[in-house]
């Protein structure tokens, strides 16, 4: 990455970043940090590229930021007090039927 512009940053879940070292690997070597990172998302990715992007879409939809949904969408909790420890983060307090919709969204992505 020596030598490389930054300009056009912007968060991507894990299953994103799996797709894009995957694409690196193929044409290339992988340097030292690319390959703990491609071992390490090999191990716990759990969903596709697109369904993970679907997922965060709908999460934005009930008012969650998409650094927010991004992280729900790569840790996938499993139980509600999970999700919720999540959107503490928010400035936004959400009520429990969206905290349940939204669980019913990760659910719904998990399996798949």
């Amino acid at each position: 990455m020596i030598g490389k512009s930054q300009s056009d940053r912007k968060p991507v879940t894990s299953a994103e970043a799996l797709a894009i070292l995957e694409d690196r690997k193929e044409d290339g070597e992988l340097g030292y940090e690319q390959k703990l990172a491609y071992e390490h998302m090999k191990k716990f990715v759990t969903a596709s590229p697109d369904d993970a992007k679907k997922m965060v879409k709908e999460l934005m939809e009930y008012g969650v930021s998409e650094s927010t949904a991004i992280k729900i969408a790569d840790i996938m909790p499993i139980e509600v007090t999970q999700l919720k420890h999540i959107l503490a983060k928010e400035k936004k307090t959400f009520e429990e039927d969206e905290v349940g919709k939204m669980m019913e969204v990760v659910k719904g992505h998990r399996g798949k």
